[in-house]
């Protein structure tokens, strides 16, 4: 009985918790890892919703392309949404939610140049992010470049 006193003892002083200070010192890192880490995590969103932006302008761009090259003008959105060009499900905005906009967060906005009668020979679209984010606004043309526009000013890309 006292050997097993003894193994029970020398067990018990292996099996100590955590002092107070450890787990204050754990707590203070994971504090500075999150610290750290979420303006990160934010920048990261922006850059995505940014790039999903750009995206649906290119496919707008390819889209009216293909447009034009079958009928010989550009048309609009909605042309391109009726004639299955672009998915019939998404909006240039949608002020309710996010679900069919073509960009998360952004509103795009179209424009189709220089009609003559039934002809029209231009085009531009813009994605603009939603009021509260500061995201960059985007430009495309119908030569297919996409441009930013950061704090007003038209920045390289």
């Amino acid at each position: 009985m006292k050997r097993l006193k003894e193994i029970f003892a020398r067990f018990s002083k292996r099996l100590r918790g955590f002092t107070l200070l450890e787990i204050l010192l754990v707590v203070t890192i994971l504090t500075i890892v999150v610290a750290m880490a979420i303006p990160t995590l934010r920048t990261t969103k922006g850059s995505a919703y940014e790039m999903g932006a750009a995206k649906a302008l290119k496919t707008l761009g390819e889209a009216e392309m293909a447009y034009e090259a079958v009928h010989g003008h550009y048309t609009d959105f909605e042309g391109l949404r009726q004639l299955n060009y672009i998915n019939r499900d998404w909006r240039k905005y949608n002020p309710s939610g996010d679900l069919s906009r073509m960009a998360k967060h952004y509103s795009i906005d179209f424009y189709v140049r220089d009609t003559y009668r039934h002809w029209t020979f231009g085009y531009l679209f813009i994605a603009y992010p939603d009021a509260n984010l500061p995201l960059d606004v985007f430009m495309m043309e119908e030569d297919g470049t996409v441009k930013v526009f950061r704090d007003g000013r038209l920045q390289p890309r």
